[in-house]
């Protein structure tokens, strides 16, 4: 089965500049999909059409068995995306961050807290708990902002440049940790890269 399958989609701005042109791609559920490409390609365009932000000019996309233009409510409770900006309130602590997102999609406060202490554990967090957001390096608050976004159990999860600001060791050890979330939620994942 194909978590997305996308059929000659094309995106042109009001400026006139074409983003895509009859696009396909068809992401199989459970898979992790690589979009990479240099600066101006299409890739961000392309998660905001999929993550219902952006209209298309034209094409067809089906996510999780329905059409996105169609069901955009059903497919934004399905999914979760991790854009290049964090987006974590650094005023809040690490659990407020994560309990704020779980109520944003009305998930059970007892299920929130058991969601959130398997990711605190999953993405290595627990250390980070007694100390302030604003004191974190870029690639702790990377992770946190990624962990924030699994609260909601996703079945798919975009991840745009999901690397960025982490050295090489710590790069490797996500991308070894967002294969592993893949294998035990059968999570399907698509992510930006350079």
């Amino acid at each position: 089965m194909y978590a997305i399958k996308v059929h000659n989609l094309s995106k042109t701005y009001k400026n006139g500049i074409q983003a895509l042109s009859g696009l396909n791609i068809q992401v199989k559920s459970g898979e992790i999909y690589s979009l990479l490409g240099e600066n101006g390609a299409g890739k961000s365009t392309l998660i905001k059409i999929l993550t219902t932000f952006l209209k298309p000019t034209s094409g067809n996309i089906t996510m999780l068995g329905k059409d996105i233009q169609q069901n955009s409510i059903y497919i934004r409770s399905n999914i979760a995306c991790v854009s290049q900006q964090t987006s974590i309130d650094t005023n809040l602590s690490l659990e407020e961050n994560m309990m704020f997102q779980a109520e944003l999609y009305k998930i059970p406060k007892a299920e929130a807290k058991k969601r959130m202490a398997k990711l605190i554990k999953d993405f290595e967090l627990t250390s980070y708990l007694k100390y302030p957001i604003s004191s974190y390096s870029g690639g702790i608050k990377r992770r946190l902002d990624i962990a924030m976004n699994m609260i909601t159990n996703p079945k798919i999860l975009f991840l745009d440049e999901p690397t960025t600001y982490l050295d090489i060791y710590h790069q490797i050890e996500l991308l070894e940790l967002i294969k592993e979330l893949k294998e035990e939620d059968g999570l399907t994942i698509v992510m930006v890269l350079h």
